[in-house]
């Protein structure tokens, strides 16, 4: 392990992200439906809500790839 360096490459965050929000958009479409009961309706705010979600999630993913804290050594 490099003094520094993340010990989780880009590629494993980004398959990280795309696994966490595939399950997420599962759940969101499922409680959007049952409060809009509309299919059309509840896509919408699947696709909006999800997208900028995978973007944060992707980008506090790679923060914390940078914190030591509660990490033991290699």
């Amino acid at each position: 392990m490099t003094p520094g360096k993340p010990l989780d490459t880009h590629p494993r965050s980004i398959a990280k992200s795309i696994s966490y929000r595939v399950l997420s958009v599962a759940v969101d479409y499922t409680v959007a439906y049952f409060f809009t009961h509309n299919i059309a309706l509840s896509a919408g705010i699947v696709l909006f809500v999800d997208t900028y979600s995978t973007i944060l999630y992707y980008m506090h993913e790679r923060i914390w790839a940078h914190i030591r804290w509660g990490r033991r050594p290699a």
